[in-house]
């Protein structure tokens, strides 16, 4: 049936699901046991560590997660309610807000961060130096492949 067809990328399309769902299990437990409804709350206040100084707007968080921004909203809604972060008025755009940590926020994120890094570390374990600078260089190409995919397809 599949005689004269290349199968070699069904292998290693298949195994980057599997480490994906695998990889998104541990982490969605990990993010609970640290106080989050889920992943993705983590991940929001991380963008907004990593950016600051720079306070960023929902449609910048939501852009660099690669969610829609009604989902993002759910999250800020969230995350603010828990006193985890904080919208403030655009200086510029009177219609924008633009988001920073609270304090509580910054400690929770910190902590997480050090939680999750310690996953990345057993997940690599069996992975030297040099085995993961060159699987992240692969993983960065496959990435501008998926993109280069997914905006074809969205066309």
């Amino acid at each position: 049936m599949f005689e004269g067809h290349d199968l070699s990328s069904l292998g290693v399309i298949q195994r980057l699901v599997w480490c994906g769902r695998s990889a998104d299990g541990l982490l969605n437990r990990s993010a609970k046991e640290l106080g989050f409804r889920r992943r993705g709350d983590y991940e929001v206040l991380a963008l907004l560590r990593r950016s600051e100084p720079t306070e960023l707007t929902p449609a910048d968080v939501a852009s660099e997660l690669l969610v829609s921004p009604s989902v993002m909203t759910g999250r800020i809604d969230r995350l603010e309610e828990q006193g985890l972060l904080k919208r403030k008025p655009d200086t510029v755009d009177r219609r924008a807000v633009r988001l920073s940590l609270t304090d509580q926020g910054r400690v929770q994120v910190n902590v997480a961060f050090l939680a999750n890094l310690a996953i990345y570390d057993q997940i690599l374990a069996s992975f030297d130096v040099r085995d993961r600078a060159e699987l992240e260089r692969l993983l960065g190409r496959l990435l501008e492949g998926l993109r280069a995919t997914s905006q074809a397809s969205n066309r």
